[in-house]
């Protein structure tokens, strides 16, 4: 990208499951914590139990339950998620309040800094858009629904050092798909919509809501679940290394 020129003169990223993901899984730790309380469930077994779960998570989402504007937020949310979780897998002879004290666990492992890695493509990404980024020629920032220790994970990474600035839910108290957020994100960068680009792996916060506020939005869509069709004709990428030359002229 030494010859860099290009319709697009900043770029958003999301976070969660764009640039970084709970190691080794999300399923993987809530079946590692079940085990240390004496509870055999496999990680198969709860993906099954989210994706049941999913559908209801997405509803209570869309209906302005924010999850991240705040500690008490988030602790409120993501413990009805768990709970909604283990109850789809009706764990035998453990009660509620044992219940209750796993989604605990859950999210407190989940709200720990050293939970999370940066997934491979990552860095490789950042690097190639980080020669226009030191000419001028491209701002990057970050748009992302998270609790207010995001920028202390983005300096633990080490990949805080690549964006211009963040725009954090936490800080702002709105959450994508909130056309509010984005505009935080444009005026910062001091950019038309039309001239910027977010990539995120939510097709209701990510490429919904870039879409409304004219943001052309780029699906990041790791597991090969989305078309073309499904993603309203937004550009699908499969790696963040494919990026890159979608800035390209």
């Amino acid at each position: 990208m030494s010859d860099f020129r290009s319709r697009y003169r900043a770029v958003f990223f999301d976070v969660g499951e764009t640039l970084v993901y709970a190691h080794p899984s999300p399923a993987e730790i809530m079946a590692e914590i079940c085990a240390e309380s004496g509870l055999a469930v496999s990680a198969v077994q709860i993906e099954a139990a989210e994706a049941v779960v999913a559908p209801r998570i997405l509803r209570r989402q869309t209906t302005g339950d924010l999850y991240s504007i705040s500690p008490e937020s988030s602790e409120r949310f993501w413990r009805w998620v768990y709970l909604q979780i283990l109850g789809e897998l009706r764990p035998p002879d453990v009660p509620p309040e044992a219940q209750v004290e796993l989604a605990r666990r859950f999210h407190a492992r989940f709200s720990a800094i050293e939970t999370w890695r940066l997934y491979p493509d990552a860095i490789p990404a950042l690097e190639r858009v980080a020669p226009p980024r030191a000419a001028g020629g491209l701002v990057l920032g970050v748009i992302s629904n998270w609790e207010d220790w995001l920028e202390v994970l983005l300096a633990h990474l080490e990949i805080d050092r690549y964006f211009d600035f963040s725009i954090v839910s936490a800080n702002v108290r709105r959450e994508k798909p909130d056309p509010a957020i984005f505009a935080a994100a444009l005026e910062r960068a001091r950019v038309a919509p039309h001239e910027a680009l977010h990539v995120g792996d939510s097709l209701h916060a990510d490429v919904g809501g870039a879409r409304a506020v004219g943001i052309t939005p780029v699906l990041l869509d790791r597991r090969g679940r989305y078309t073309s069709e499904r993603a309203g004709g937004a550009a699908i990428i499969r790696s963040l290394e494919e990026l890159p030359p979608l800035l390209d002229r």
